[in-house]
């Protein structure tokens, strides 16, 4: 017996590594033309029947709202958003603005940096003592007039 002739009768050599996964990934992307192309083709003429029936129905329930003088008849829409079923007053439509005004407040970064901060700390300290020195003069006058007596 030849050599040959056993390697002829073995069956086919199994792949292993990476000629294996090089032949895996191969299979994985391989397209049967015809099939893809009979399976665009069935698509597409369902596709068309579902529109064709959506359009059939569409002018079927137009043509029940025409009147018999050929009038169309014009019903009233429930789908209207809350704003429109709101009367619009002053009293409401300030609210609405003033809530407009606080949120926007809230998303603006008024004090972002370090030295924003320490101004808008200062700023305070120097309102609060102006308010101070008011109170003491309004307390000097007060003690002139001997209206303010707290001693």
């Amino acid at each position: 017996m030849k050599i040959s002739e056993k390697k002829k009768k073995s069956p086919p050599v199994s792949l292993n590594g990476i000629p294996k996964w090089i032949k895996e990934y191969r299979d994985r992307f391989s397209l049967d033309i015809d099939q893809l192309e009979r399976t665009s083709r069935d698509f597409l003429t369902l596709n068309k029947i579902k529109s064709s029936d959506q359009s059939q129905d569409n002018n079927q329930s137009n043509d029940d709202n025409d009147d018999d003088g050929g009038w169309t008849v014009v019903s009233r829409s429930l789908n209207k958003t809350r704003q429109r079923m709101v009367p619009s007053t002053d009293k409401t439509l300030n609210r609405l603005r003033a809530k407009h005004k606080r949120s926007n407040a809230k998303k603006e970064l008024v004090n972002f940096y370090k030295f924003q901060m320490t101004d808008k700390k200062v700023d305070q300290l120097e309102q609060l003592k102006m308010k101070f020195e008011l109170d003491k003069q309004r307390i000097t006058q007060m003690r002139q007039q001997r209206k303010f007596k707290p001693f």
